[in-house]
């Protein structure tokens, strides 16, 4: 039994909603959709892959709009075929926002919930389009006994690709209330925009340098929820570059996602702020649910099977990832030189590895553990991104910044402009590169794992590095904490 429910789409997707339900003549119009649920540890999500177009005389448009059994029995074989569960939408070309079910409307779904499940093994997913404003809403109609189906409100519908837009069931996911704390934030992009931001779950993969400033940042915008992921602890070598760590954290070794977690309730201005700390890598089974439970995830990592996991989370679960990094070139023991990169993943940009942010052939040596073994490490050329760790506050600062201009422009989309590529700044030559092409065209993630959910190979598993750290905590955090007692 589905508990919460949301719905995604990408933005191609729904343009073609659009193009189809939106009539020039102004009447209601409806088709079929394939979706695939996508399941984390609270909230099921129908991704949406695809849609299915009515045949001449498979509907009526009449003002309102009726469809045949054979445009529904077509619709169904197609997602029975495909793997999918199916869906219908329709539209009210007047309407704005989230659109509640009618008489009309409820009795026309409650006739196919049964045979859609019969069919399809899921359940029949619902969903109205908004024509005065382009939003969407959605349920899902769950069984209740042997012949009474009852349809389950989604919190969210989220249309992802070059703007992230979200259209919100108020009733179950209010707007917050205004504080005075947000009035400067308010005014720079209006209260509709703030209203999205502060009901955004947003998820923060690793909160080191760049992931503390990250977290810092949203809890003063007012993101009224947060999840955070990280499994390392905080060492006397972090203090130069870890925000709010002190040498009494690095002492009790202190886990640094519960540092970040501290750092965010101090610095909130929602109102009711929520943030959970999860001593967990997103390469883990739990982790990955908790992270598929969020909408929007920042990517503050360093290795590549956690890229490798958010990429799939990107594309596969319609969760968009705001990405970055730092390199430093230090040769000589000086600084010859430094970048730092941000940009968005998620479906009609490119992807982490098209984008060279990792590669896919160094998962299974991160997976074996050899990147936690110091001889593997030092037999790798010296100049191998995954021995190069040099990093100072300064550039954690600028990536962090980067990372949380590409969100605010994916979300806000000043002058219009929602997607300004991706981009790499050369600090010795003060210049930006910007690359605006999607993915490569042979790319799996916008090809063969689009929208898959669930059904998406599992990229999940034991993280040797992460048990051993919760571990030594555990170990050693009784004795310590005698010890300082004693200090």
């Amino acid at each position: 039994m589905i508990l919460q429910f949301a719905a995604a789409l990408s933005s191609s997707l729904a343009q073609r909603l659009t193009d189809h339900l939106l009539r020039p003549d102004g009447q209601e119009d409806c088709c079929f959709v394939l979706w695939h649920p996508a399941t984390g540890s609270r909230r099921t999500t129908a991704a949406l892959v695809d849609i299915v177009l009515p045949l001449e005389g498979e509907r009526i448009v009449h003002g309102t709009v009726d469809f045949t059994s054979a445009f529904f029995l077509r619709a169904a074989a197609l997602a029975a075929e495909r793997g999918c569960g199916v869906g219908l939408i329709h539209s009210h070309p007047e309407g704005n926002g989230w659109q509640s079910l009618n008489r009309v409307d409820y009795k026309a779904e409650a006739a196919f919930a049964a045979q859609a499940l019969a069919l399809t093994d899921q359940p029949l997913l619902g969903m109205t389009l908004a024509g005065g404003d382009g939003g969407h809403s959605a349920r899902i109609w769950q069984k209740r006994d042997a012949r009474h189906y009852r349809p389950l409100e989604a919190e969210s519908v989220r249309v992802v690709g070059e703007q992230l837009t979200v259209t919100f069931n108020s009733t179950l996911v209010p707007a917050p209330v205004a504080t005075s704390a947000q009035r400067r934030t308010v005014s720079a992009w209006g209260q509709l925009t703030q209203d999205t931001l502060a009901r955004l779950h947003v998820g923060v993969v690793g909160t080191g340098s760049v992931g503390m400033l990250v977290v810092e940042a949203l809890a003063r915008t007012g993101i009224g929820r947060l999840t955070l992921f990280d499994f390392d602890t905080v060492e006397t070598v972090n203090l130069d570059r870890l925000l709010h760590a002190t040498a009494r954290d690095a002492r009790e070794r202190r886990p640094k996602v519960d540092l970040a977690a501290r750092a965010a309730r101090s610095a909130a201005t929602a109102f009711r702020f929520r943030v959970a700390a999860l001593e967990a890598s997103i390469t883990e089974p739990g982790g990955f649910a908790a992270a598929a439970d969020c909408d929007v995830l920042f990517s503050c990592v360093d290795r590549p099977w956690a890229r490798h996991v958010l990429n799939l989370l990107a594309y596969a679960h319609f969760i968009p990832v705001v990405d970055g990094g730092v390199r430093v070139d230090a040769r000589g023991g000086r600084l010859q030189g430094a970048e730092w990169r941000a940009h968005v993943a998620a479906p009609g940009r490119a992807c982490l590895e098209c984008i060279g942010q990792y590669d896919p052939a160094d998962v299974p040596t991160e997976r074996a553990g050899l990147l936690e073994d110091p001889s593997y490490i030092s037999g790798l050329p010296t100049d191998h991104p995954l021995r190069r760790n040099e990093n100072v506050f300064i550039f954690s600062a600028a990536a962090a910044t980067a990372e949380l201009a590409q969100f605010i422009t994916m979300t806000a989309a000043p002058a219009g402009v929602s997607d300004t590529g991706a981009h790499l700044y050369h600090l010795a030559t003060a210049t930006l590169d910007r690359r605006e092409e999607g993915c490569d065209p042979e790319c799996p993630y916008e090809t063969r794992l689009y929208g898959l959910g669930d059904a998406a190979p599992a990229f999940t598993g034991r993280h040797l590095a992460a048990e051993r750290a919760r571990a030594s905590r555990n170990k050693l955090g009784p004795r310590l904490a005698r010890l300082l007692r004693c200090w």
